[in-house]
């Protein structure tokens, strides 16, 4: 017998292996085996089984499962996945079940003979004493049960029910409060009729941990959380009850969505719009859509609820393909520009107006939060007398400096360098820090506000912090400052909002930039809540702040310049990279994809290339239309040694 292999690694075509006698009983499509790959052993998903013999295969060393872990649903979502993200068959399979559950830890055996030493084992210690083969036979032939140790229910393949309910799409649009309100409601409604309710949340300990405190006290018990941001046997725990018991509400991230849930009725996205819905490892993809892909596969309803939804899922909404509830937007807020002819850096202080109306607040002891796209000190440093950026001499990236560890960091290659003070050219120590960002904001303030109860809000420090913004006094003044972190709801509340060079993002965010402004700018409000907005803008960067406080007016013509342009969602992106150390081979590399493009007639899609020299040389090539278009063009480049494709890149 043969069974043919798709392992976790980005190489589209499945391995052979022989199977030897002992494991053929217990051979299935879809179970989980290890085999030798190169010089090590690796878990892979069983794929196809062919009878017959081939010379020269090797032997799979092991069969893993009793029967296949994931359901039919999921199955048909990983297959969806792979063609829609261009992403080997192995590597998406393996997110469905990630190597790092210790499932046979909690499975436990019940022998139906009195006398079977495997009685009351774990799976993980009877294959260990006596081996996977004698436990597997004695499960084949019904001599054993297997059970979880947290529900001590049957551990079973999935086959779980169809529910009759109609399926729908909706997107909620209304503040954090509503929306709130508005889940509630739903959930209750099918927590009743005993079904599971499926919560995918960007952030466990942010907006995770608001949806946890707040439904478990409407339902008590019922809430279980499923992702990294939990102890091991937490997990664990949720996996097993999501697979046998009714009435639960399961909060977890993007990893949940690969998750057998018994009786799903409903699937929840707060926040669709957050960049943390994308997935960077293993395989890049966007667990929004494989939500609303879920959904559609298991004919139940979807809801994702928002203050600034994406471009694309407002697009779909207006299409009909989702029924829009608007409870309420933004209220009208006091708005107040503040413009200076030069920034912050380049003045070497605040300017004077936001002076002022920070002095007043502390006089009233109010809360000010502070937002600013960039964390570190200074991301331009450059020499006064010779003229040169600071520049890596790894890779020549740029760098940016963090004054509370005096190291230069580069953007590109994440290497990092002791700052000296002088430049590396001329040895100048006339040097310029522009583009500034939280740490320079806070160290300004200190030396303005002395005595002024200051707290960062940045990515790394934002958990630390927590607690701080909980014991916030309403009798003394607070500077809150920080970046995109100061969007997630963690219960600080804010008198002002200030936004320092908040238009930067239209220079550093691509052709989603002007999105990106709206959506943290809508977010910052509906979390913050501040009464008053003071936007500090450059005059040579301003812009038209009336435009991003109306979700209707920004859409709409934000949808007309992307239609115009041919950009998403009208058009999918897909990025080519070509990595390799020596600039002629991976020249040699771009001819032959422009050649096999030539042949596949799709060249008039493809933007590039654009090489760049960073540890490596890398040549970057974009290629716009739908994926039925470019499908086997991409599937064979990306088995090309050296290439790399990345489907709705979201840096370009």
């Amino acid at each position: 017998m043969i069974a043919h292999v798709a392992l976790p690694i980005p190489v589209r075509n499945t391995f052979s292996y022989s199977v030897p006698d002992a494991w053929v009983p217990f051979i299935r499509t879809f179970l989980r085996a290890k085999v030798p790959f190169r010089t090590r052993d690796t878990v892979g998903y069983i794929v196809g089984i062919e009878e017959g013999h081939r010379e020269g295969l090797k032997e799979i060393h092991e069969v893993i499962d009793p029967f296949p872990l994931i359901d039919e649903n999921a199955l048909q979502l990983a297959e969806w996945a792979s063609h829609y993200y261009i992403a080997p068959q192995g590597i998406v399979m393996g997110y469905a079940v990630p190597p790092g559950l210790p499932i046979e830890q909690y499975i436990k055996i019940g022998a139906l003979s009195e006398t079977d030493t495997l009685n009351n084992l774990t799976l993980k210690k009877a294959c260990k004493m006596f081996g996977r083969t004698v436990v597997f036979e004695h499960y084949n032939q019904g001599l054993l049960r297997l059970y979880d140790s947290f529900t001590n229910k049957d551990f079973l393949p999935c086959n779980y029910e169809k529910l009759t309910t109609a399926e729908e799409k909706i997107l909620f649009l209304g503040s954090i409060h509503d929306r709130l309100r508005y889940y509630t409601e739903i959930i209750a409604h099918h927590i009743a009729q005993d079904e599971n309710v499926l919560i995918v949340v960007s952030n466990h300990h942010t907006i995770g941990r608001l949806y946890f405190e707040k439904l478990s006290e409407v339902f008590p018990g019922k809430v279980i959380r499923y992702g990294i941001s939990v102890t091991s046997k937490k997990r664990m725990e949720a996996y097993f009850r999501a697979r046998n018991e009714r009435g639960l509400i399961i909060l977890g991230s993007r990893s949940c969505l690969f998750l057998s849930v018994f009786r799903n009725g409903l699937i929840i996205v707060e926040r669709p719009e957050e960049d943390e819905y994308r997935n960077e490892e293993g395989f890049k993809f966007n667990a929004v859509h494989l939500a609303i892909r879920r959904a559609e596969i298991e004919h139940i309803h979807i809801i994702l609820g928002s203050i600034s939804p994406p471009l694309e899922v407002y697009k779909h909404a207006e299409d009909g393909e989702f029924r829009i509830i608007e409870k309420t937007y933004l209220p009208k807020k006091q708005c107040v520009e503040i413009v200076s002819e030069k920034g912050i850096s380049t003045l070497g202080r605040l300017p004077e107006d936001l002076t002022t109306i920070l002095s007043k607040a502390v006089e009233r002891k109010e809360k000010v939060a502070i937002y600013t796209p960039r964390k570190d000190y200074s991301s331009h440093i450059t020499c006064l007398d010779c003229k040169r950026l600071f520049l890596c001499t790894v890779c020549g990236g740029g760098l940016s400096y963090r004054k509370d560890t005096n190291l230069l960091s580069c953007t590109s290659c994440g290497r990092s360098f002791s700052y000296e003070s002088r430049c590396r050219q001329c040895g100048s120590r006339l040097i310029q820090f522009s583009h500034v960002g939280a740490e320079y904001i806070e160290q300004t303030l200190r030396q303005a506000f002395p005595g002024v109860t200051i707290i960062s809000a940045i990515r790394e420090n934002l958990y630390e912090h927590k607690e701080a913004f909980a014991m916030l006094s309403r009798e003394e003044p607070a500077f809150i400052i920080g970046t995109q972190a100061l969007t997630k709801p963690y219960g600080l509340k804010a008198d002002k909002l200030v936004m320092i060079e908040w238009e930067e993002l239209k220079r550093i965010g691509g052709y989603r930039a002007e999105e990106k402004m709206f959506h943290i700018l809508a977010n910052l409000i509906d979390v913050l809540e501040p009464n008053e907005i003071y936007p500090v803008m450059v005059r040579k960067m301003k812009v038209d702040l009336t435009m991003f406080l109306d979700l209707r007016t920004f859409y709409r013509a934000e949808l007309e310049k992307r239609k115009n342009a041919q950009f998403p969602p009208f058009t999918r992106l897909f990025l080519l990279e070509i990595e390799k150390e020596k600039e002629p081979v991976g020249t040699k590399l771009v001819e032959k994809i422009k050649t096999l493009a030539d042949q596949f007639g799709i060249t008039q899609y493809i933007t590039g290339p654009l090489i760049q020299r960073r540890k490596k040389y890398r040549w970057r090539m974009i290629l716009r239309d739908n994926e039925d278009q470019l499908h086997d063009f991409l599937n064979t480049v990306s088995d090309y040694p050296g290439v790399r494709v990345e489907a709705d890149p979201i840096s370009i």
